[in-house]
Formats: C-alpha cells, sequence, structure tokens
C-alpha cells in the first residue's frame, strides 16, 4: 500500500470515528499487534499489501483469459424524495425484491476430516442443474423476480475452494449455468457466504498478518489479513465468473456475509485487560466497553467499505451488501449467545447500498422489538430488505397457522419501511425443523407469490386462511410459573406457553372480550411423560352461564394437538375454560386457538 492510500485509511478512519460516537484511545500499547515483517509504530496501521493474481491458478489453468466486457447491473439504488428505492435501469421503474432462499443442505467433511451437514448446492458432486431450473422456472411462474444462494467455502472437497489454489474451477461453474439459468427466468441472484474459503491459500493470506490477539471470526474484521483474504476472495470469484461467461448482470447483490458477527469467547473480545491495535491502525482498550464496543463499530465499517471497493474495482455497477440476524438489545435476545453484533454503525454509516436483515416470526419477539434492536428506525435513504424470514415448525403447528402469521409479518414490515422479501426456503426438505414454501398444499407459497399478493403491504384473504379470535386476548390461570404465563397460550405461536407448575386438576380462563361464533377448538399439548390425560372444554357468554362443550380423554404426548370441530357453529361464546382434571406431568398449554368458522 502505498503513502498517499495510507494517508486516505488513517483519515477515513478518524471520520469513521466521530461518525460512530467513538474518540480513538491514547492508551500505550502492551502487546505486539498485527505484526508483518515488524511491529508497527502506533501511527501508522499494518501495511496490506496486493498479493499477485491468484487466478492464475484457478482450476488448475495455466493463464487467464482476456476479461470479458462488464455487463453493467440492471438494477440499480436511486433516492427518490428523500428515500431510497431498487430501480430497473432499462425501464426506469421500481423494482421491489420478493423472492426466496434455495438452499440444499448434505453431509460433507470439514478440511480437519470431520463431517457436518451444511450447504451443498454448488459442490461438484451434488449440484442439480435440472433440479435448480424447475425450481427457477416455478418461481418464475409465481411472479418472484429474487433468488439468494449460499456459496460454500467449508468443506475439503467439491466445495468453492480448489485445495491446489484459488477457486475450484467446476464449482464455479455451477455458480455460473445458476446465473444463467436465473436470468432466463427473470430472476436477480444474491450470492452469500458464511466465510471464505477455508483452503490453505486463503488462511496464508488471513495468517499474513498473525497475531494471537485475534482468533475466531474476529480475526477476519480486525486484521489486515483478515480484511486481504476478503478482497482477493471476491476479486478471484469475479474474475473466474467473467473468465466462464458468467452474465454478471443477473446478480442483484454480492453478500460479504450472510450473518456478520463477532465471538465474545475470542480475542480480543475474551481479553479483560489488554490494549490491542487492529487494521484500522487503532488502539483499544479491552477493558474499557466502551473501547470494545467502538472496536467493533469502526472495524466492521472498515472492513465493509475496503472490501466493497475491491469488488467494485472488478464489478463497477455491482450492489453490495451484508447479512445480519438480531443484535441482543435494547430488549434482550439470545441470551448466551457468544456472536455479538450491533447493526446501527453498519446501517447508518458504511458504504452498503443496501441492508439485509433477518427478522423471524414465532420466537417471542415482536418486529416493533426487531426493528429496535436492529437500530434501523428512521433509515430512508438506504433500502433495506429482510433476506430471510420463515417459521420453525415448533412455533406454528401446521402450514395454514404458518402462511397466515407470515402474511401477517410481512405486512407489518411495510410501516417499518422494509424493501423486500425473501422467504426462507423455497423447497428445502433437508432442514425438518423449518417450513418451506411448498410443504403441505403450498400454503405459504399461495401467500407469499406476487402473483397472488402484487402488493407485499396490502393484506389479503385466503381460504386457507384461520382467524383465532382467542389471539392475544385476556388469559387467567389456576396458577402459573413466573416466566410461563397464561398469554404464552394465546400468543399465536407455541414457542411461548402457559405452565401451571403443578399437576391436574388445573384450568386456564380465555376471555374473548365479547361473545362471538366458533366453528373450531384447538389446544397444542405440553406434557412430559405421555400418559392417559382427560381436558374439558367449558364455553359460555358469562363466567356463571359455562356449560361443557367437550371432553378429550385419551393417550397424549408432548405437542400433540387437540381439536374438536362441533357440526354447527357454536353461538354467544365469550369465555372458553380448559379445565385439566387429569394429568401425568404438570399442567400447561402450548397454544389455544378459538377459531372463527
Amino acid at each position: 500500500m502505498g503513502h498517499n492510500k495510507i494517508t486516505q485509511l488513517i483519515v477515513l478512519t478518524v471520520i469513521l470515528s466521530f461518525l460512530a460516537g467513538c474518540s480513538a484511545p491514547t492508551v500505550t500499547p502492551t502487546t505486539s499487534f498485527n505484526p508483518t515483517t515488524a511491529p508497527p509504530t502506533e501511527t501508522q496501521p499494518p501495511t496490506v499489501t496486493q498479493p499477485p493474481n491468484v487466478n492464475a491458478t484457478i482450476g488448475n489453468t495455466a493463464t487467464v483469459a482476456p476479461t470479458p466486457t462488464l455487463p453493467e447491473h440492471r438494477i440499480a439504488i436511486r433516492v427518490m424524495n428523500g428515500i431510497g428505492e431498487f430501480y430497473d435501469r432499462r425501464s426506469g421503474e421500481k423494482f421491489i425484491p420478493r423472492g426466496n432462499n434455495y438452499i440444499r443442505l448434505a453431509s460433507q467433511q470439514g478440511f480437519s476430516g470431520e463431517t457436518f451437514f451444511y450447504h451443498s448446492t454448488f459442490n461438484t458432486n451434488l449440484y442439480d442443474p435440472v433440479q435448480v431450473d424447475e425450481a427457477l422456472s416455478k418461481m418464475q411462474e409465481q411472479g418472484y423476480n429474487v433468488v439468494r444462494v449460499f456459496m460454500q467455502g467449508s468443506c475439503k472437497n467439491y466445495c468453492l475452494g480448489d485445495p491446489a489454489g484459488g477457486l475450484l474451477e467446476g464449482y464455479i461453474a455451477n455458480v455460473a449455468d445458476f446465473l444463467q439459468k436465473a436470468k432466463s427466468h427473470g430472476i436477480y441472484v444474491i450470492l452469500t457466504i458464511d466465510a471464505e474459503p477455508g483452503t490453505s491459500y486463503y488462511f496464508k493470506l488471513l495468517d499474513s498478518t498473525w497475531s494471537e490477539d485475534f482468533g475466531g471470526t474476529n480475526k477476519n474484521i480486525l486484521t489486515g489479513g483478515g480484511i486481504l483474504v476478503g478482497r482477493v476472495f471476491w476479486q478471484d470469484l469475479i474474475d473466474e465468473l467473467l473468465r466462464q461467461n458468467a452474465p454478471l448482470d443477473a446478480i442483484l447483490a454480492y453478500e460479504l456475509r450472510n450473518e456478520l458477527f463477532f465471538e465474545s469467547n475470542a480475542t480480543p473480545l475474551s481479553y479483560s485487560s489488554r490494549s490491542v491495535r487492529t487494521a484500522n491502525g487503532q488502539i483499544y482498550d479491552m477493558a474499557s466497553a466502551e473501547d470494545r464496543q467502538c472496536m467493533m463499530n469502526e472495524n466492521l465499517l472498515n472492513w465493509i467499505d475496503q472490501i466493497r471497493s475491491a469488488i467494485l474495482e472488478r464489478d463497477p455497477t455491482a450492489l453490495v451488501t451484508v447479512g445480519f440476524f438480531v443484535p441482543q438489545g435494547p430488549h434482550p435476545t439470545r441470551i448466551g449467545d457468544i456472536r455479538l453484533i450491533e447493526t446501527r454503525p453498519v446501517i447508518w454509516e458504511s458504504s452498503l447500498d443496501f441492508i439485509d436483515l433477518h427478522p423471524y416470526p414465532g420466537f417471542g419477539f415482536s418486529l416493533s422489538q426487531y426493528v429496535d434492536n436492529f437500530g434501523m428506525e428512521g433509515m430512508e435513504e438506504k433500502p433495506i430488505i429482510i433476506g430471510e424470514f420463515g417459521a420453525a415448525r415448533s412455533s406454528y403447528p401446521s402450514e395454514a397457522m404458518t402462511a397466515r402469521a407470515l402474511h401477517d409479518w410481512q405486512v407489518e414490515s411495510c410501516q417499518y419501511g422494509f424493501d423486500g422479501w425473501l422467504l426462507w426456503t423455497w423447497d428445502t426438505a433437508e432442514q425438518t425443523d423449518f417450513y418451506n414454501g411448498l410443504t403441505g398444499l403450498g400454503e405459504i407459497d399461495q401467500v407469499m407469490a406476487p402473483a397472488n399478493r402484487p402488493d407485499p403491504c396490502l393484506a389479503s384473504r385466503f381460504d386457507f386462511f384461520e382467524y383465532n379470535l382467542a389471539l392475544g386476548v385476556h388469559a387467567e390461570a389456576s396458577r402459573s410459573l413466573p416466566n410461563l404465563p397464561p398469554s404464552g397460550a394465546v400468543d399465536g405461536t407455541t414457542s411461548q406457553w402457559w405452565g401451571a407448575g403443578d399437576f391436574a386438576p388445573q384450568w386456564i380462563l380465555i376471555d374473548l372480550g365479547t361473545p362471538q361464533t366458533v366453528g373450531t377448538i384447538r389446544l397444542v399439548i405440553t406434557q412430559s411423560p405421555a400418559g392417559d390425560t382427560i381436558h374439558q372444554v367449558w364455553v359460555g357468554p358469562t363466567i356463571d352461564g359455562l356449560y361443557l362443550l367437550h371432553t378429550f380423554e385419551g393417550y397424549t404426548v408432548d405437542t400433540q394437538v387437540l381439536e374438536f370441530k362441533p357440526e354447527s357453529a357454536v353461538e354467544n361464546v365469550r369465555y372458553i375454560r380448559v379445565n385439566t382434571r387429569q394429568s401425568p406431568s404438570w399442567v400447561g398449554w402450548q397454544e389455544i386457538e378459538v377459531l372463527a368458522p
């Protein structure tokens, strides 16, 4: 790196420090920092040099063919009346990303010989072009315009990295084929990744500034080597896609990480009293909570901006983004998770073209709480998409209920300024704990498809939608554990529930607010161990006027669904009380639904 570039980097760091509200520490270093050939001085950041063109060995070919003419990406971003939006350069029309995550998963071997189950869409021994084309064709029929796919760099064979160096030619050929098929179906692709390839070539780049002060994922973001490996990898990828005549204009965006985070149990965040110098040339005191957060915030911006600039050197009209799961505060969530991230600085201060956030319904967290934790409220100039949202089977007992929840989540998200939506996932049957768009009778796909709902912000009705009269209403019980109140049985998900904390007899009473006409009563059991139970359902217009409607009696197990649907709808029902007379376990309900006819 020449003197002018070093000066620019220092100026950029000072600006970012000001924007992030962090003051540059003035502590004296106690260890060596990011050594290259010798420890850098306090005022000069570590030198990051560009290695030779590694594409010369990609796919074990001798040389790289002349670079084809770069196509201009068709989808870009503009600001209209202070609001950022995607648009089509050719037509000038606003573009709303709506699509799916296309995911294949399989068992693979890691570099240390371990076996793991992970992304395998483009693996050279597993890629299925016929299956891909059928999926993209169906997405096109349904009106979707974006698909998000994972590149896999973590396995020993058949993956993105070539053990001989650079990128595996056959793997990139599969990515190029996917891009070509997507383009033929009018669908744009977000290429994402969890980490650069784990081959020795990229590890050597990562370790070029080795120091014991940086470990885990922290090493990738906080060191010059981490920045270097990111810059080299993305340029390698673009160069090889071009060499294989892949249609780069089918790419909506390069996503630097699927979900970007630091690790609290890795150095330097595992230190409680030490000072470290990071890739931006600054020194941070690990005994200071403020310094620790400033280190993460400032280096996130530095890492993102430098790698984005490397991508634009190869593909000047490309869009670049990063994905995030929800931060742990201010509303407490992901308690005990070692993965740390604060997204506000990236949303407001980074050079990213748009942001990809992943708020999932059904985990006891409201969308407004997600928005607070992401720190995105008020952002209008930079588009924000929901690049992942789906539903766990543990949260919703049926496809119809899931479809309704995802529909409502999408409609509500428009209030907060989200600009695009990608379902998790299109058809990934390999991930059995989550619904995909085509499970059941395809209810989820029917609800999400632009062909059925041209305006994602407008609520629609579908024949299979169930209208739960008990959702969010007042509930009380004979007794409750402090962390399992009666409201957990009427919150719309099975991830929160009511627990009495004692054996039968126990009861829970639900107040619909006004007399209603009831079509079906559905109860989702929480019970361990399994055994014989007796549950009575009483209903009526007043508490004093309750009468026995139905009795469930028999052998039941945890998560089992009990459902009673009378021959004709029951009118004039305001109160529903479920009395448990017998159970082998403490009494509770994951969810109680009172459905309209």
